[in-house]
This record gives structure tokens, sequence and C-alpha cells, in this order.
């Protein structure tokens, strides 16, 4: 024999406040607009017109980008092209100093290395570092790029 016990009733939430008039005002004119907005945007002529207006703004900003050079270029100033090139340049030279720095580590070492009589060792694998000798290099800034547009 079971006892059911009497179920008591369940205490109501709060209901949660309604939300401001403006939000409520935004809410109304968004579901009003959201459906012919949705179809417009899926339509071919707007796909064009994007695309025009595209076109328009990097033909603006490319106009736009020429005419500040040139006027730099008059008062014998570098321009925001000039720099980037010169940033690249600098990078690249970076980077072959630093292919040549290693090469010619690896040529000193090999040259300053004393002839070893033949044993059981790999040819290729490397000594111990002499405690004189040049150790791991400091960690260098990389180079800094302009945002792309």
């Amino acid at each position: 024999m079971s006892e059911s016990t009497p179920e008591k009733p369940k205490p109501d939430k709060p209901k949660p406040p309604d939300p401001p008039l403006w939000r409520q005002a935004f809410d109304a004119a968004e579901r009003a607009v959201t459906p012919r907005a949705e179809n417009l945007v899926r339509t071919e002529g707007f796909h064009v017109g994007a695309a025009l207006v595209r076109r328009a703004q990097t033909l603006a900003k490319e106009s736009a980008r020429g005419l500040t050079a040139r006027a730099w270029h008059l008062i014998n100033l570098p321009a925001g092209s000039d720099v980037s090139r010169l940033r690249a340049q600098i990078g690249s030279l970076d980077r072959e100093v630093r292919r040549l720095s290693l090469q010619l580590e690896a040529e000193q070492r090999r040259a300053a290395r004393p002839a070893r009589p033949t044993s059981t060792e790999d040819p290729d694998a490397d000594g111990a570092q002499p405690a004189g000798g040049p150790g791991p290099r400091p960690a260098r800034r990389r180079t800094q790029r302009p945002p792309r547009p």
C-alpha cells in the first residue's frame, strides 16, 4: 500500500518584465522589414548593384591613393607605397643576411674542426659546440608589415 502524497501547488514563477519601449518598437520594425529585406537581397538586381558599388569604392580608393602619392612626391616625401616597398626590400635583405651568416658559421665550424680519425660515429652527426664557440643567437624582432587594405 502506497500512500500518495498530496501534490503541492508549484509557486508561479514571476513573469519577466516587459522589454523597454524602444526595444519593443525595434522588434516590431524588424518583424515588418526583415521578410522584405530578405527578398530584396536575393534578387539579381541587388547583386549587380552591390558589385557596382564595390567597384566604385575600389576605384575611388585607388584614385585617392594615387593622388596622395603624387602629392607626397611633389614635396619630395615618400608615399605609403614607397615605404611598403622599402619594408619588403629590407625584409628580403635581412633574410639574405641571416642565410649568409648561417652559411658562414657552418663553413667556419667545418674549417675549424680538426681532421678526425675514422670512427664508428656517424660522420654527419654534429659534435658538442666548444664553450667559447658561437652559441644560440638571441631572438630577433620580426619585420612589421603595414595592414592590408
